[in-house]
């Protein structure tokens, strides 16, 4: 599988606190997991297509996305692959990712 070297690289159990969605090597994968699982109704620069645009979107997004929309069905990701395609996404957009790590950050603080 294409995946082999990378989904070595990701197979121990990582928290997203501890993910680099900088680090080139997971953004390729994400590309590569993306191009299989998503590119077909999100457009090839996730700017949407059949389905809505998801540039600059974070890990919580694709998380609750992969269960399931009303919209999508949902899909079945490896351990890893989620944070791979989030780091791609993120780096498509970062500005977009980094205001909603804010907002993210901001609501975890209002509800301590």
């Amino acid at each position: 599988m294409k995946y082999a070297v990378v989904f070595s690289l990701l197979a121990t159990p990582v928290l997203a606190q501890d993910v680099d969605f900088s680090d080139p090597a997971l953004i390729a994968f994400g590309q590569e997991v993306y191009t299989d699982f998503c590119l077909a109704c999100h457009g090839e620069e996730a700017l949407g297509g059949n389905a809505p645009d998801i540039q600059g979107s974070i890990l919580s997004d694709i998380t609750q996305a992969i269960r399931g929309t009303d919209q999508m069905e949902p899909v079945e990701l490896y351990e890893g692959e989620p944070e791979a395609v989030t780091a791609y996404l993120m780096s498509l957009a970062p500005e977009v990712a980094e205001a909603k790590l804010r907002l993210q950050a901001a609501r975890k603080q209002g509800s301590k």
